[in-house]
């Protein structure tokens, strides 16, 4: 178990992190995603809102879906994503059919509002920056445009802009309303409005003076639309806790799993064993072969056993009687040695004790006999 100090020093250390973090944090800027209209980050559209604002046109932004009742309105939707739900992007159609416009920004609208586009293999050929011409009508206009997407477009649409590779800019009427496909959502952006004739070309094309309402969607932009980062749904300070309590609790798992101490690893059976062998070894050399009789009877009980097991020779049975029941059977040891074999067995087992000599010469002659008996 830690100890009550241990636990108070992880407790500042872990309390030090965090006001470490949060000061760290404070100093960092803040954050905005493309597109937003408050943004005054390279790729916000707050250039074009105030804009649009200086010269009396009537601005706002919304962070809900539209209001299909309403009419006269023209709506930026810029770079939204692919609606996994299709009861918004329904929502948007029956918003323009109810006699609305709505401004389609985005690089890649294949599958959106039934849009299909083509890839265009030339562009890869494009220097970086370099400026190319599209046209609109009878008019051209210089821009900087290197998306390799362009719009497939009906028989039905008008096409408001276009180079040599094909329509970069589309409108469709649906319904009292019309939606307008532009594949440059960069030049809306504060690093690109003003460069080049990005704002001529949107102004040819856009029907400002048309509209009642300019309207900034920015549904898909923030937390309603889902399409915001998952590190930004929560504060700041509830990132730092998951992560320096995950570290503490790192630490706490490690320091209670962590073995303290030497290891001793175990000792094998070999060791143990040959040990024991050695041991019983010198003993028997001690003792000066006082156990040469034992072990003698301990083999002849031992080949009575052999005996028995495979010819079914009985216990009771003497050396001659069963060496002679097996007389036939035995290859190694001639037929007239069997009878000189029994009686020499019968008479060591009546001794009291043996010399090395005759221990080693019997101790043969039962290996062979016992040898051939469990051969067979």
């Amino acid at each position: 178990m830690l100890s009550k100090r241990t636990w108070i020093v992880a407790v500042v250390f872990f309390l030090l992190l965090i006001l470490v973090s949060v000061f760290s944090n404070n100093n960092t800027p803040k954050p905005y995603p493309p597109y937003l209209v408050d943004s005054p980050a390279p790729l916000g559209v707050k250039g074009l809102y105030t804009y649009l604002d200086q010269n009396n046109y009537q601005v706002d932004d919304s962070d809900v879906l539209p209001n299909t009742e309403k009419t006269g309105e023209l709506r930026f939707l810029i770079e939204p994503p692919i609606y996994s739900d299709n009861s918004v992007e329904q929502h948007y159609l029956e918003y323009i059919e109810a006699g609305n416009t709505l401004i389609l920004a985005k690089q890649n609208p294949d599958s959106l509002f039934g849009i299909e586009t083509e890839y265009a293999m030339e562009t890869f050929l494009m220097e970086e920056d370099e400026v190319s011409e599209i046209s609109h009508q009878f008019e051209t206009f210089e821009v900087l445009h290197q998306n390799p997407y362009r719009i497939i477009s009906d028989e039905n649409d008008q096409i408001l802009l276009e180079d040599e590779l094909g329509p970069i800019g589309i409108e469709r009427k649906i319904g009292k309303g019309s939606l307008i496909i532009l594949s440059a959502p960069d030049w809306f952006t504060n690093d690109q409005i003003t460069r080049h004739q990005h704002l001529n070309a949107l102004c040819e094309v856009i029907p400002f003076q048309e509209a009642e309402t300019i309207i900034f969607d920015e549904y898909s932009l923030t937390a309603s639309g889902g399409t915001v980062s998952k590190f930004e749904l929560y504060p700041d300070w509830a990132y730092i806790l998951l992560v320096q309590g995950t570290i503490l609790a790192i630490f706490i798992l490690w320091h209670q799993g962590k073995r303290f101490g030497p290891i001793i690893p175990v000792r094998e059976e070999t060791v143990r064993l040959s040990d024991e062998r050695l041991k019983a070894l010198a003993i028997w050399q001690l003792k000066g072969g006082k156990n040469f009789q034992p072990s003698l009877e301990n083999q002849l009980e031992y080949l009575k056993e052999v005996i028995r097991s495979r010819y079914g020779i009985p216990y009771h049975k003497s050396w001659q009687d069963r060496l002679k029941s097996m007389e036939g059977r035995m290859t190694s040891i001639p037929a007239k040695k069997i009878h000189s074999i029994a009686a020499g067995f019968e008479t060591i087992s009546q001794q009291e004790s043996l010399n090395k000599q005759e221990y080693l010469k019997w101790s043969e002659i039962i290996d062979k006999i016992r040898q051939e008996v469990e051969a067979e």
